[in-house]
């Protein structure tokens, strides 16, 4: 039993994702994200699981055996979004674009942030977003102050402890 007064929370939240082709997601996650294979598992000598790392970022890919495919499809990847916050916006959306990849326009939101959007090779929809710079780099909008000098959200703060073939990319359905 924890104690009343023990804190709790999670220092990590790392999606993994079931794919109809490991070693392509791979390809893909590493060519235009910058992630590095830091752990895999090999079933009958073929890779079925692999946990990807890159600049502060993590995700797991799972191979699905051809009846977990059929029983997904088309599901796999239209039940979320994922965000990625590239180095680069503008150069990742390029590379993208010239790999062949039906992806949007780059556009600056209401909110300032700088966003495209495409699916992955498995469907999963991605969203490439930047912050504006109404932000404090960290994902969350900078709060204003009332006039006495402290923010909205005081009260409720808790501490925070080249170029590839298309058809190689094309999503499978």
């Amino acid at each position: 039993m924890v104690a009343s007064n023990a804190r709790l929370g999670a220092n990590a939240l790392i999606p993994s994702l079931g794919v109809s082709d490991i070693h392509r997601s791979m390809s893909f996650y590493r060519e235009f994200f910058g992630f590095k294979v830091e752990d895999s598992y090999e079933i009958e000598g073929r890779m079925a699981w692999c946990w990807l790392r890159g600049h502060g970022a993590e995700l797991m890919l799972q191979q699905l055996s051809a009846d977990q495919q059929v029983r997904l499809n088309p599901a796999i990847g239209q039940s979320w979004v994922m965000y990625i916050r590239p180095d680069d916006i503008d150069i990742t959306h390029a590379r993208l674009k010239r790999a062949g990849f039906p992806l949007s326009d780059l556009v600056t939101t209401s909110y300032g942030a700088r966003e495209c959007f495409l699916s992955d090779p498995d469907g999963y929809e991605l969203w490439l977003s930047v912050p504006g710079a109404n932000s404090n780099g960290n994902g969350d909008d900078e709060d204003e102050e009332d006039d006495n000098g402290k923010r909205e959200d005081e009260d409720e703060e808790d501490e925070e402890d080249e170029e590839d073939d298309e058809e190689q990319w094309q999503v499978r359905r």
